[in-house]
Formats: structure tokens, sequence, C-alpha cells
């Protein structure tokens, strides 16, 4: 008989017990395995290594991992790096279903990027939520301050944020800068950022800065290094992740003399500032309303791929007394300024209208050696300056004469014009 039409011999009823049982023995000794080398403070110690080279990947530097104890529903993990900082996470969780909820300390030597400075960062908060979506919250003491903070986590990474502000002693953040300064101004504010992970943002915030005391300090020179927000955010391929963003930012400030180091130019004057800021990595358009000098002040500023492409300010109805106490200058004339500049970064337009101007004599003989008596009068100038040319046009009525010019030669003509005089 062919040994196709063999039937199957079924193994006995003993065999198949038998293999039953080796599955099960097998299944009991790998969850005994799993768990010594999970769960017991022996196999801690064994994975614990393992931990320790999975943290150091995340972070990008060595640490150490001074403690570390895992139970069926308990952890704990103590570690720290080179420089002393220091994070310990202690908390529970269940594995089904996935959720987890700790508590967390840390004692940070954050750097501040210029002349290796840092300063002491303290965070203590809580972790809640599932593996994939976790809540992370808590309170930073930094600067003599509090900063509250609420962040999602999607699969580890940042999704949305929320940051509180609340009496941050600007002094101590210049100190740790390094730049000269001196004042008694405090920082408030709040600020709301979702749609990070999703690189769709979307951000609104706040800020004030209120100061009772301040002093002018010197102002540091430029180091003359140019800022590229492409260079500072691409990788090292030189490309960007597609993003969108969309942003409105208020500020209150009473004195702007506490910018002057990051402008290198003093100023003084108390603003308001309401700014938005749309677009995506190819081309952004920022919008600003600031009140400053009695006046309003628009401006628009266009960057194509991140880099500054055309600009656009408007200054109207300005105090110009006001304006030359802004530029820390004496004030040579009075009244009032409407002004506009449109930019490309290869030409240029400046329109000027000055409306119920006096001079004022005495300052302008102590402040810039000029003789002259006080003169009333309004004026408009227009300029137009490209790498080539450069013309100028306006008109000029004063208590004492009209002065018209109109449709200027080049400068370099005028120059030129001058010089055959004297030959």
């Amino acid at each position: 008989m062919d040994t196709a039409d063999k039937p199957l011999i079924e193994p006995a009823h003993s065999d198949r017990i038998r293999i039953i049982t080796l599955v099960i023995l097998i299944v009991i000794a790998l969850i005994i395995s799993i768990y010594t080398l999970l769960f017991t403070p022996w196999g801690n110690r064994q994975i614990a290594p393992v931990i320790q080279k999975q943290i150091e990947s995340v972070l990008g530097q060595p640490v150490t991992l001074t403690s570390f104890s895992l139970t069926l529903n308990h952890f704990e993990i103590t570690l720290r790096d080179k420089v002393s900082n220091h994070a310990r996470i202690v908390g529970n969780y269940v594995l089904f279903p996935p959720q987890i909820n700790a508590r967390y300390t840390t004692n940070l030597s954050v750097p501040a990027g210029i002349k290796s400075a840092s300063f002491p960062l303290n965070l203590n908060g809580s972790l809640k939520g599932t593996y994939h979506h976790l809540t992370l919250e808590g309170v930073a003491d930094v600067f003599h301050g509090v900063a509250d903070y609420n962040t999602t986590l999607l699969f580890a990474t940042p999704s949305t944020l929320t940051l509180t502000l609340r009496g941050i002693h600007y002094q101590e953040l210049m100190d740790v800068l390094q730049y000269p300064h001196e004042s008694d101004t405090t920082l408030n504010g709040n600020l709301t950022i979702s749609g990070i992970q999703q690189r769709d943002i979307n951000a609104s915030g706040k800020l004030i800065a209120t100061t009772h005391t301040f002093k002018p300090s010197p102002i540091m020179e430029d180091d003359n290094e140019s800022f590229d927000f492409w260079s500072l955010l691409a990788d090292k391929n030189g490309k960007i992740k597609p993003f969108t963003i969309n942003a409105k930012i208020k500020a209150q400030v009473d004195e702007l003399g506490i910018v002057e180091q990051f402008v290198s130019y003093p100023l003084r004057t108390s603003a308001s500032l309401n700014a938005t800021l749309q677009g995506s990595q190819h081309q952004l358009l920022l919008n600003a309303h600031a009140k400053a000098a009695k006046g309003d002040i628009d401006t628009q500023l266009t960057l194509h791929k991140l880099r500054p492409n055309k600009l656009q300010l408007q200054i109207k109805h300005a105090d110009i007394h006001s304006l030359f106490t802004l530029l820390s200058l004496p004030a040579p004339i009075t009244g009032m300024l409407n002004a506009s500049v449109n930019l490309d970064f290869s030409n240029a337009t400046l329109s000027l209208a000055i409306q119920k101007a006096q001079t004022q004599s005495a300052i302008l003989k102590r402040d810039y050696s000029i003789t002259q008596p006080d003169i009333t009068f309004d004026s408009s100038i227009k300029l137009i300056l490209s790498p080539k040319e450069r013309h100028y046009s306006g008109t000029f009525t004063s208590d004492l004469r009209n002065i018209p010019f109109e449709a200027s030669p080049s400068h370099d003509k005028m120059l030129q014009e001058l010089l055959d005089k004297f030959h």
C-alpha cells in the first residue's frame, strides 16, 4: 500500500500532555526569568548599565546612573552628569492598561551660550499619562523668579507648551550673559505654543517688563558676527524641515534701555508692541505695531528663506523731542514727524515730513556747535538711494523764507560740479 494512503498516527494522549506541560514550564521559566531580570534588586543591577547607555544616547552626553529600582508597579531612577547636574524620578505605573504617575526633581546648570556662562535651574513637578501621551508639568526656580510650565509629549516628542513667568529678575539674566547692566527690572508674562510635533506652530504670548530704576551702562563692542536664522536652524546638510508658524506676541516695556546691549545703542523711553509672525521656512512675514515717542510705528519685515528681504517702516505723529530722547540724544528741534522707509537691502526710499517744528538755538550751540536763531518751520524730504545714485527732493518753509529744492542731480554729479568750480 502506498504510504500516502496510510492513516495518520496521532500522538498518544500522554504525549500531548507532556508537550503541553513542557510549553507551560517554558513559559513559566520565561516569566520567572523576565521577572528576575526586571523586577528584583539583582536584575536591576544587571540592566542598569543598559538603561544608562540608552539615556546617554538620548542626551548625547555621558551620565552616571546613581540609583535604579524597578518593581511590578513602582520605579525610581537617579542620575547625574559630569558637571553635577542631578535628576531624580520616582513614581508608579501600570502595564495594562499602560499608565504612569511620577514626580521628578532636577538641579541643573544650564549653559547660557555666551562665554561659557551658565545659570542654575531647579525644576520639580509631575509626569502623568500613558506611555505615548504624557503630560509634564512643574515649576522652575530661575533668576529669583518662577516659571510655571505644562507640556504635552506625544511619543516622547513635545507637542504643546504653556509657560508662565512670574517675577524673573532681569539683572541676574544680564549678569549670566556677562553684559553690563543696572536696573531693578522684573519680567512677567505667558506663552502658549501648540502644533510643535506637527511643525504647524500656533503661538501667542505676552511679556511685561517692569522697571522702577535704571542706570545706563557702557555698550559692549559688537563682535561683528553675522546672524543667520537659516544657518542656525539648518541641519548638517544645510536643510530645514518644513514648518508653518502663526504667532502673536504683545509686549509692554517701561524702559527700552534694558535692551541697549542687544541693539548696541542706548535707548530711553517706554514702549508697547504688538507683533505677528506668519509663514513658512520659505517666506515669513513679520508685522509689528509699536507705540513710542508719543506716536505709532508700523513695521513689516519680509524674510525669504529666513533671511531679511524687504523692510517697510512707517512713523506716524511722533513727537520729535521724544524721538531724540528715545535715541539718547539732546533734541535740537521740537515738532511732529511722519516718516516712511522702504528698503529691499539694495535700494531704499526715505520720506520725512516735519510739521510745526522749532529749532532750539541753545541746544544747537551747546551740543551741536551750530549758531542760529530760533526758527519755526515745516519741511518734507524724500531720498532715493541705490548703489550707484542718490537723489534728494523736498521743501522747507520757515518764518524766515521758503527754500524749495526739486529733483537734485546724483550725488556723484553734485560732487563733480563742486570740484569743477575749483579748477
